[in-house]
């Protein structure tokens, strides 16, 4: 993450740098060609241009003058016709002059917008009075140097730079979080598996020897079935846990008995004196490709979600579907309980994002992270405060994973 910062600011030191420089250039430039008009200007000033016979001399000096503006202007005689121009607009020209002077009359409109022409007053004696009398010899139509065009997009440059280096940074640093969060999880899962498999193994051998000993005993069969269930149940959790982050195969199978496993194992949850219900609406089969033993868990975490946000609701119901949709699977589960808040419906599938006093955090993350990293579908969920709450969860089909 570090390097990702140091490389960054490396790129946009050095593109700034690039630009600054390229600046500094054209304004030397310009420095460059504004005293060269500077000294052709003075040139002008010093010289006995009286003289009808130094037309010519006047003339040239003028070009010159006219061939150091390094920025759009037009120069027009009093009516508006063109007598000179930036030679930036002579790729604009073709080769009728009548046409071209059209065109830099339409430039030097355009200029007009941007800057007020500026007159140049002609000074002669009055041949009576002998006072300086002024006449407007030509106008000059101006624009912005290239330079302050270049100075103008400066700050939007660095800007833009700016927040793309923000939001660059933005992206990986959520995506290093996330990765550090899966992996914590994910390595939580694996050790919990593991501290799992030695107790359950011992638990193992004590109902070996309890149903050697006493499975004789019509009393004892019953507990002793129920403590071979529990058993079994815990070594399946203690292989989910273990299978997290793993990858795993997915094997084209039936779906429907499994999420019927586990409606079933949802009802075992309702408390007795619950007047809750489970609904299922179910066809006889749906194929399609999962992993068994991670998806049950998914299913049997969305009931149990649903149990709990119904207990001490009147007429409580929970309904459990499945259809076929886009070549895969659709998995639904709604229930009418207390709902799920706008503020914590953006973060229920976080890892370690809670509403309940002693959980964990878990369920739903995991629900997430099998669903779409492992199958590569889509867990979402809708919900509002007291509205209960509906999650869904798209498993894809042959043709959608590939």
């Amino acid at each position: 993450m570090e390097l990702y910062f140091v490389i960054g600011i490396v790129i946009i030191a050095l593109m700034l740098f690039g630009y600054t420089h390229f600046l500094i250039e054209q304004l030397r430039s310009e420095y460059r060609k504004t005293t060269l008009a500077y000294t052709t200007y003075q040139t002008l000033v010093v010289s006995d241009l009286s003289d009808p016979a130094m037309e010519g001399v006047k003339v040239n000096l003028s070009r010159d003058i006219g061939e150091t503006i390094n920025f759009p202007s037009v120069v027009t005689d009093p009516e508006g016709t063109p007598l000179a121009w930036w030679p930036g607009y002579n790729k604009y020209l073709g080769k009728d002059p009548d046409e071209n002077l059209e065109i830099v009359k339409k430039f030097a409109a355009d200029l007009d917008r941007i800057n007020e022409p500026i007159p140049i007053v002609r000074y002669t004696r009055d041949p009576e009075t002998g006072n300086p009398v002024g006449a407007v010899s030509v106008y000059f139509h101006y624009g912005e140097p290239v330079v302050v065009k270049l100075l103008y997009w400066v700050p939007t440059f660095e800007l833009a730079l700016i927040l793309i280096f923000a939001f660059v940074g933005i992206v990986s640093y959520r995506r290093v979080k996330t990765s550090e969060q899966q992996a914590i999880w994910t390595g939580m899962a694996r050790e919990a598996a593991h501290q799992l498999g030695t107790p359950v193994s011992s638990l193992l051998g004590w109902h070996a020897i309890l149903t050697e000993k006493c499975g004789s005993d019509p009393g004892a069969a019953g507990p002793l079935g129920e403590i071979g269930a529990d058993i079994t149940r815990l070594e399946k959790v203690a292989a989910r846990f273990q299978e997290i982050g793993a990858p795993v195969p997915l094997v084209p199978t039936d779906i429907v008995p499994l999420i019927e496993a586990a409606t079933a194992y949802g009802r075992r949850r309702l408390p007795v004196s619950s007047d809750a219900e489970i609904r299922t609406d179910l066809p006889e089969s749906l194929i399609v490709p999962f992993n068994p033993l991670l998806l049950e868990w998914v299913i049997e975490n969305l009931v149990k979600n649903a149990v709990d946000a119904v207990q001490g609701t009147d007429g409580g119901l929970i309904n459990v579907s499945a259809v076929r949709k886009n070549g895969g699977v659709e998995v639904t589960v709604s229930d009418n309980g207390v709902g799920i808040g706008t503020r914590d419906l953006d973060q229920i599938f976080n890892p370690g994002y809670t509403t309940k006093p002693k959980g964990w955090g878990l369920g739903l993350a995991l629900v997430k992270r099998v669903v779409e990293d492992v199958h590569g579908g889509e867990a979402k969920v809708e919900s509002s405060a007291g509205g209960g709450a509906t999650f869904t969860v798209f498993i894809p089909g042959e043709t959608a994973k590939k």
